[in-house]
């Protein structure tokens, strides 16, 4: 938590300082990178895969390639374990590798969204390696403790890192920012909730 005496506090989200060059994306930034389509059929939209469909993307060990119902694949479904940050299944409609299935990524953002309180619980995107297409899909958000350590399960979670433009808003208008792969076995996961709890509606256009 940043306290309004240090630089570049932000009243607005006491988890990032404005001045901050990377950092973990928000939930709105994860989500639109994951998919939001600027070029999607009828006009701009959401998807419900960040394959880019709204089929539940072919299952994988390893890969980039496209499954045989035509949209991107992703790596999920009882893998043995998660795939290489580069070979991550398809790229999200922004280009971005590795959003769905490889491992839970850690958001940001609380899972209440007002990221005012250091305890809250924060937001889990992504799916993992161990899951099925279930919990692929746009509307699946878990949840854990950031300060938990279960090291049974530091495997299936880890993070991606945003890299923030030198200059622009102090909150930063969720777009294509470079979002580097995810990696795991960081010990800070505990058992991942058996509730999934939906998302709420509050994206950025």
């Amino acid at each position: 938590m940043w306290s309004s005496a240090e630089a570049g506090y932000d009243v607005n989200s006491q988890y990032r300082n404005s001045l901050a060059k990377y950092v973990l994306p928000s939930y709105n930034e994860w989500y639109k990178a994951a998919y939001f389509d600027p070029d999607k059929s009828g006009g701009a939209g959401y998807w419900d895969y960040a394959t880019g469909s709204g089929s539940a993307p072919t299952a994988v060990a390893s890969g980039t390639g496209t499954g045989a119902n035509g949209n991107n694949e992703a790596v999920y479904n009882g893998q043995s374990s998660p795939a290489d940050v580069i070979l991550a299944g398809g790229l999200s409609p922004y280009g971005v590798i590795g959003f769905g299935g490889n491992a839970y990524e850690w958001e940001e953002s609380s899972i209440n969204l007002n990221n005012s309180s250091g305890s809250t619980s924060r937001g889990l995107r992504g799916g993992s390696w161990l899951n099925d297409s279930n919990y692929l899909r746009s509307s699946v958000r878990l949840d854990n403790d950031p300060s938990h350590q279960d090291v049974a399960y530091a495997y299936i979670i880890g993070f991606r890192v945003a890299n923030l433009p030198s200059s622009g808003p102090t909150t930063p208008v969720p777009g294509p920012l470079p979002l580097f792969g995810a990696a795991v076995d960081f010990g800070w996961s505990r058992h991942l909730r058996s509730r999934i709890r939906r998302n709420v509606n509050i994206l950025l256009k």
